[in-house]
């Protein structure tokens, strides 16, 4: 099975990485800069589950090269237009894409470009930066990726794709509710980028602080009622679980909006927490009624607005 991870980043280098390091057959799709400065270092993972460094296959956006089987996409979300075009002539009828986005958009995009029938559910929880030197760097201990068909279920392809995952050194799971998990996910990463964004904290002293912790609680309350809303697959009790999930969050972690915000990069936040202000509107509702995420939003917006005129 040959797969293409798209950008060597800290979450696809990461994931990639992990799999050649298995034996797996991976290319990554890069940049002429990444490549230069990945033939000269090699791929370098630096992780409390064990460091790795190799030489990796690249190929640079045009250059020939036969469709492949797994197409691994972890780019940031504001790049997905111009990746989608690169990605065409490496996708066949057979491909599949697996999407390892934050987020809900991007899904109504690949769909669109590829069919919905290539494009599977994908998450992964993992906490990763690069360094200066282009390094990995791994910080948290979960370090997992969970797909599935997005009609649910199981199937021979996706059974094939779980056994050239298994045994890397990350944590793969084979789900049957794969657009559940999805929005589960969004839930939890719109709350935590959008909390940790807001107070330029990581999330211990936010929780630790009565009105921080309360605008904490009311930031997911908004989200949940605009994902119910919408008729969202999320658990009835979604709410309780991803409060749950927050309160056993490390207190020094930071979701990595935050690390992209305290680096002066480009952030997510139109994917998604404009996404959802946009959902509510779509199902009736007044984005008045979300202040908080409307406050997480404009924020951003504007820290965005600040960079364009730097």
């Amino acid at each position: 099975m040959r797969f293409l991870v798209v950008g060597a980043g800290a979450v696809g280098g990461y994931f990639g990485g992990r799999l050649v390091q298995k034996g797996e057959d991976v290319t990554f799709l890069v940049r002429p800069g990444r490549r230069s400065q990945l033939e000269k270092t090699g791929l370098v993972i630096e992780s409390l589950h064990g460091d790795w460094a190799s030489d990796v296959k690249t190929l640079v956006a045009g250059e020939k090269a036969e469709p492949f089987d797994v197409v691994l996409l972890s780019v940031k979300a504001y790049h997905m237009e111009q990746i989608v075009e690169e990605l065409r002539p490496y996708v066949s009828e057979q491909t599949l894409v697996m999407p390892l986005l934050n987020g809900y958009q991007h899904f109504e995009d690949l769909w669109a470009a590829f069919g919905q029938e290539r494009v599977l559910g994908g998450v992964c929880f993992i906490s990763t930066t690069l360094d200066a030197e282009g390094r990995i760097v791994h910080t948290s201990p979960r370090h997992d990726v969970t797909f599935g068909e997005w009609s649910g279920g199981r199937s021979a392809r996706v059974e094939k794709v779980l056994e050239h995952m298994s045994g890397a050194e990350f944590n793969v799971v084979l789900s049957e509710n794969a657009q559940r998990d999805v929005w589960h996910k969004y839930i939890f990463i719109a709350v935590m980028s959008g909390i940790t964004s807001l107070f330029r904290s990581s999330i211990g002293p936010i929780m630790a602080d009565s009105h921080g912790h309360a605008t904490c609680k009311r930031l997911l309350a908004e989200i949940v009622e605009i994902t119910k809303a919408a008729g969202a697959p999320a658990s009835e009790d979604v709410e309780e679980l991803t409060y749950k999930g927050i309160l056993n969050t490390p207190a020094p972690m930071k979701a990595s909006m935050l690390l992209d915000l305290e680096k002066g990069l480009s952030v997510e936040t139109d994917h998604i927490h404009g996404y959802l202000l946009s959902l509510a509107e779509k199902h009736g509702r007044s984005t008045a009624e979300f202040p908080v995420l409307q406050a997480v939003h404009g924020v951003l917006r504007v820290y965005e607005a600040g960079k364009s005129t730097e």
